[in-house]
């Protein structure tokens, strides 16, 4: 069974990756370090609601957009 933070923090890196944004700029942007968003990115933790309000804002996105990229990994790797 996929680990959902993982895929989350898959989700994460792909949406960074494709603004062209360093890590850096994102965890400045949503007031959090830069050590909790690697771990996040790493699929090492999850974040809170608010957490994933900020982080959609910065990377310019909507919070059902991540869970719903995230989701769609999770469930192809279900099968």
């Amino acid at each position: 069974m996929s680990d959902v933070k993982r895929v989350f923090g898959m989700t994460l890196r792909q949406h960074r990756t494709q603004q062209r944004r360093t890590q850096q700029e994102i965890a400045e942007r949503c007031n959090m370090s830069l050590r909790f968003y690697q771990e996040l990115e790493a699929g090492d933790k999850q974040p809170t609601i608010t957490s994933l309000f900020q982080l959609a804002t910065s990377l310019e996105t909507s919070p059902a957009n991540l869970i719903e990229d995230a989701f769609t990994v999770w469930k192809a790797e279900q099968t």
